[in-house]
């Protein structure tokens, strides 16, 4: 169902997760940042490697097995929040089914609009890419997107040092339609004008035609967010696309990331699979 069915009702309670996940959701961003912490020593490589004169203009670069594809994780937010320090713990996750990590930081809003965040972006793949070729590390590139992250990741898809590299986007709960931002309170940060929310909408500027895409949502969600994500998933198979979409039993919005990034739990064992299959 179109987002536009919901102007007239409920649009913060469908449309922005921390409303729709009540007080857990301050309890589970928590407790992200306390188990980052506490697992960042099992991460090796290097932390905050500048691509930008801006101090959110940095990623971290963990090398992994040389048979593992590299995953390059964008955190969510709704482009104003967050930190790429906050998914350690996830990074941790994967780093133990032997992937390479590059979990990246970004100027948020509304210190900069949404399409100069991408442009910072663009700079950070061009420097992401040159690290990883100085290193040797030429495996198979996959996007790991959550949230705002997913919405990113489709744009970046993209980004020229992306052909014949890019095997995939994992794009976890994201949102799409740009233009039911500017209905919600979260748009006071976030500043999208119209033609801004038109530019940047995934179902009229579609990502990259090639990657195979895994698109995941929790069932525990609201149904608009969740349309979100079975939209964008048809758009894709509409156009030809290899395309995975994966309902995840009860989750919400964010302990659907916990599960999804650990291959022991069955959410996250499929995900792994997905991945391992693009090598």
């Amino acid at each position: 169902m179109s987002w536009l069915e919901w102007r007239h009702h409920d649009m913060e309670s469908q449309f922005n997760p921390r409303v729709a996940v009540g007080d857990e959701a301050a309890l589970c961003l928590a407790a992200w940042t306390e188990r980052s912490a506490a697992r960042r020593g099992e991460l090796a490589g290097r932390f905050n490697l500048a691509y930008g004169a801006h101090r959110l203009m940095q990623f971290d670069s963990h090398p992994g097995s040389a048979n593992r594809p590299i995953i390059l994780n964008i955190h969510g937010g709704y482009w104003r929040a967050l930190d790429k320090a906050d998914m350690d713990h996830h990074m941790a996750d994967l780093a133990k089914s032997g992937f390479g990590l590059v979990n990246m930081n970004y100027p948020l809003c509304p210190e900069v609009s949404m399409t100069q965040m991408m442009q910072h972006l663009r700079v950070g793949i061009n420097e992401v890419i040159g690290v990883l070729d100085a290193a040797g590390q030429d495996q198979p590139i996959i996007m790991l997107g959550h949230s705002a992250g997913a919405h990113i990741a489709f744009h970046l898809s993209h980004h020229p040092k992306f052909q014949g590299r890019l095997a995939g986007i994992a794009a976890l709960s994201g949102i799409y339609e740009t233009e039911l931002v500017r209905e919600l309170a979260v748009n006071q940060d976030v500043r999208l004008s119209k033609d801004e929310a038109s530019d940047w909408n995934c179902l009229t500027h579609m990502p990259a035609f090639g990657p195979a895409y895994y698109i995941a949502v929790g069932g525990g969600e609201p149904s608009g967010w969740i349309d979100q994500s079975c939209i964008m998933a048809d758009a894709l198979r509409q156009r030809g696309d290899q395309v995975t979409f994966h309902v995840c039993g009860g989750l919400h919005h964010f302990n659907l990331v916990d599960h999804l990034c650990d291959g022991r739990h069955h959410d996250g064992a499929r995900l792994h699979r997905w991945l391992n299959s693009l090598y």
